[in-house]
């Protein structure tokens, strides 16, 4: 489906260095058209934890009297400062709030500047202006909540270029938290949502657990969201316990927005923290030619890396990009789909079910706990995703041989 949108403005400046701040729901400055794909909306049920929460709103609602989020939309400046005085609770503190220097905004925008400016969370584009409407971007966000939970690219916690894998150093992010074409309401709900199970830094509790106790959140509502992490933390420990086994694996994708397609086939080995995969990596870019070459992933505590790429038709810088886009190997190397992708966990005898993003992940275990077969099949960033990994092996009799060249392989992923 496409759609036509204004060009954008991608440049701003946060609280300090570099960044910017967020908007509600005023529309882009007028410019000229350009016809772009549009983006599917994939995390409207994180959208809905927040709004139940109270953190969250949309920008109105339909003849049903459910909320309207309007997910698609950029996500502005001010949008992600009104979002994140929502998320720390700072709504009533921002109505007495002092005034911000910046002279261009609304008065809809102001309570969230001004509270969050006070705190030192957030800066101006300059001195007297704030630059509401500009685009927020993802290093924006994720630098406005790194801030928000007491991290500092002043005193050296992050950088803001960097600021989205130092995201999914402490959680707040994961492989599939976001679309890396668009920065839109949707992607910053998500990371609004997974904020809520970090804890600040230097604290033992969650975000969560902190609104909580302000009396931000109803108690009774946040245990009903605890329990559904605490389903997800049951399934973690049950596969942790199938290890080490060795599967066959069959993984597709098609990136349909690009035409890309891409496909993985050969013999896993997971030890828990460790596993390799050996087999043949199948890919036509954009389309055009289609390749094959034999490849070895690694999956061990720095990430998800893979063996040197080298074709007549595709750079290996090429290949790699589509890999980290798509996350592709995230998914065949980790029994459990990212946290990000995970709806309400369901079981039903020994198969354990977990929606994801316009899809479903299903593990399937013996009465012994051996896991027999994992399968995901889901649509997220307009790229659909099929895997298939099904045991050949379970025991203390399956051997994990670590590549010894492993440091000259790429790395996709610095998380598994």
């Amino acid at each position: 489906m496409k759609r036509l949108l204004a060009g954008m403005c991608t440049i701003g400046i946060l609280a300090g260095s570099a960044g910017a701040v967020v908007s509600e729901m005023t529309p882009p400055p007028e410019q000229e058209e350009t016809l772009v794909t549009t983006p599917a909306i994939d995390y409207t049920s994180s959208a809905d934890v927040l709004y139940e929460l109270g953190l969250f709103q949309g920008i109105g609602y339909d003849a049903q009297g459910k909320p309207i989020y309007d997910l698609g939309a950029r996500c502005t400046r001010a949008e992600a400062a009104v979002m994140l005085m929502r998320l720390l609770g700072l709504e009533e503190e921002a109505k007495t709030a002092p005034a911000s220097p910046f002279t261009d905004l609304q008065d809809w925008q102001k309570p969230a500047v001004n509270v969050l400016y006070q705190k030192g969370m957030i800066s101006g584009a300059s001195a007297d202006k704030f630059e509401p409407e500009s685009s927020c971007t993802l290093e924006m966000y994720a630098t406005f909540m790194l801030r928000a939970l007491g991290y500092s690219d002043k005193s050296g916690d992050f950088r803001f270029e960097s600021a989205p894998l130092f995201a999914m150093q402490i959680g707040l992010a994961d492989n599939f938290s976001y679309d890396l074409t668009a920065f839109r309401r949707d992607e910053a709900a998500q990371m609004s949502r997974m904020a809520l199970d970090v804890k600040p830094k230097g604290s033992d509790e969650t975000l969560l657990a902190q609104l909580v106790n302000k009396g931000v959140v109803a108690k009774e509502k946040a245990e009903a969201l605890d329990q559904g992490n605490q389903k997800i933390l049951e399934v973690l420990k049950k596969t942790d316990a199938a290890v080490p086994y060795a599967a066959d694996v069959l993984a597709t994708l098609i990136d349909h927005e690009t035409g890309s397609t891409m496909s993985l086939e050969g013999k896993l080995v997971d030890h828990g923290t460790k596993a390799v995969l050996h087999g043949t990596l199948f890919a036509a870019l954009h389309g055009s030619y289609s390749v094959s070459q034999r490849v070895t992933v690694v999956r061990d505590s720095s990430g998800i890396c893979i063996s040197p790429l080298a074709n007549r038709h595709y750079r290996d810088d090429q290949v790699a990009a589509l890999l980290r886009e798509t996350n592709l190997l995230s998914l065949v190397m980790s029994a459990v789909p990212a946290r990000s992708l995970l709806g309400e966990v369901q079981v039903s005898g020994n198969t354990v079910i977990l929606p994801v993003a316009a899809g479903t992940a299903k593990l399937k275990f013996e009465e012994t706990g051996a896991l027999v077969e994992r399968t995901v099949s889901m649509k997220l960033h307009n790229v659909s995703y099929n895997v298939s990994v099904k045991t050949t092996k379970s025991g203390t009799g399956v051997e994990l041989f670590m590549p010894t060249d492993a440091w000259r392989y790429i790395q996709i992923s610095h998380i598994g």
